[in-house]
């Protein structure tokens, strides 16, 4: 199995209704962990659990370990806090792994956005998440294996990260968004 670190960097700004937008409709989850939409009455409620009918807000209360929310919303919620501490260095293993692709393709936009001037270290396996990254670190059995652009990457005929993308089925789109970065970086 392959891991792959990925870097990126852009200007920061910091506006908060992109974290409203990617919070809105979403519903805390049962205190088992399952979504609220199918919660057990039989569960008994504790002091931390949130309405289940509620929408996130930034008022929500957030019980210990994030018990009351779906992995997805505790993973929305620790890039809230990272937004909001101005952090300067960011690592986000998997961010949105527990996440749907509407929601992913949401977050990809705010992280582009928000996280600007600041380091941004990423482990994802999601080709799509990490094209327009400024460099990408590819690792094979826990070494160093590759490390270039996008745009180098995916036209270096033996590489790791070519063949991970012509097996995407998403060649085309992996390599216009590749050549649209080093375009737009001076570097195509």
């Amino acid at each position: 199995m392959r891991a792959h670190l990925l870097v990126h960097r852009s200007p920061r700004r910091l506006r908060l209704p992109p974290l409203r937008r990617l919070l809105a409709g979403t519903r805390p989850s049962s205190p088992t962990g399952n979504s609220s939409s199918g919660a057990d009455s039989s569960v008994a409620p504790s002091v931390t659990d949130v309405e289940s009918k509620a929408p996130i807000s930034l008022e929500t209360k957030v019980s210990a370990g994030g018990v009351n929310f779906s992995q997805g919303q505790r993973q929305l919620i620790a890039m809230a806090r990272a937004l909001l501490r101005h952090s300067s260095i960011i690592v986000l293993d998997e961010a949105t792994s527990s996440i749907d692709f509407e929601t992913d393709s949401k977050i990809q936009a705010t992280i582009r956005e928000e996280f600007g001037g600041a380091l941004l270290l990423t482990v994802a396996h999601r080709l799509k998440t990490v094209i327009d990254y400024d460099r990408l670190i590819i690792l094979d059995k826990g070494s160093i294996a590759e490390f270039d652009t996008p745009w180098n990457l995916i036209r270096k005929e033996d590489g790791i990260f070519r063949s991970m993308c012509l097996k995407s089925g998403t060649f085309a789109q992996l390599e216009q968004a590749a050549k649209g970065k080093a375009a737009k970086d001076g570097l195509a």
